[in-house]
């Protein structure tokens, strides 16, 4: 009888197919076939040495040291963060599938995927708009995302709040930046500037934070029947 019982209760499974196969054998060659392009991508340069606080490059601006040499080093110090600061963004706006997860955080009812905070704010940043790029950044490095807090470093560091940008990089845990292991390095010669997708326009609305980051493009959805202390609360996002 238990013996019956056992039987009646076998989870059945469905057969595996041999299409279902060759799905996944194709499936499986791309996956291969990227982690090899990345590797000799890798192999041709040198990895990015992404700064940090203990960089020697940044003692200057640190220290807030003034003087001729000094200035001199500020202003090539500028130079490589700006420069840091849109490659990571261009590699956070080209990376696979970061336009349709930007799509699916604009339409949201109520946005909460820090990934896609993350490219709203990378997006804005390279079509100009700092401010809200910088609102984003601190909403998703809330949520834990390292790469978010790392921007916030840099773009600290370039708005000579190098106090900010360290306490940010510490509380933060900018520390644990990485590339996600499906970013691709873009193409050598790639314009930093990203479009803004027009299927994000019509859920994207300016609003007055007041809370130092003036207007900021945000989705409809985010503030959507949010009661005043709600309100206030989402738009105040600090380091």
């Amino acid at each position: 009888m238990i013996d019956d019982i056992l039987r009646g209760t076998q989870i059945r499974t469905p057969a595996y197919s041999s299409e279902q196969r060759a799905e996944d054998d194709r499936l499986l060659r791309a996956r291969i076939e990227q982690v090899e392009r990345r590797r000799a991508l890798a192999a041709r340069g040198p990895a990015h040495d992404w700064l940090v606080p203990t960089s020697p490059e940044l003692a200057d601006l640190l220290l807030q040291s003034v003087g001729g040499e000094a200035l001199a080093s500020l202003w090539k110090l500028k130079r490589r963060l700006r420069r840091d600061l849109k490659e990571l963004c261009s590699q956070v706006a080209q990376a696979p599938g970061a336009a349709e997860r930007l799509v699916e955080f604009a339409e949201a009812e109520r946005p909460t995927d820090p990934v896609g905070a993350r490219g709203l704010g990378c997006l804005l940043y390279l079509n100009g708009c700092e401010a809200g790029a910088r609102f984003w950044w601190r909403y998703a490095a809330g949520a834990d995302d390292a790469t978010s807090a790392y921007c916030l470093f840099l773009e600290g560091l370039l708005r000579d709040r190098p106090g900010e940008a360290v306490h940010c990089y510490r509380e933060l845990n900018a520390g644990g930046f990485l590339c996600d292991e499906d970013w691709e390095r873009p193409a050598a010669g790639a314009p930093a500037n990203a479009s803004w997708p027009t299927a994000i326009s019509e859920h994207i609305r300016e609003v007055n934070t007041g809370s130092g980051h003036g207007q900021v493009p945000i989705p409809e959805g985010y503030l959507d029947d949010a009661s005043p202390a709600e309100r206030d609360e989402l738009l105040c996002h600090r380091c």
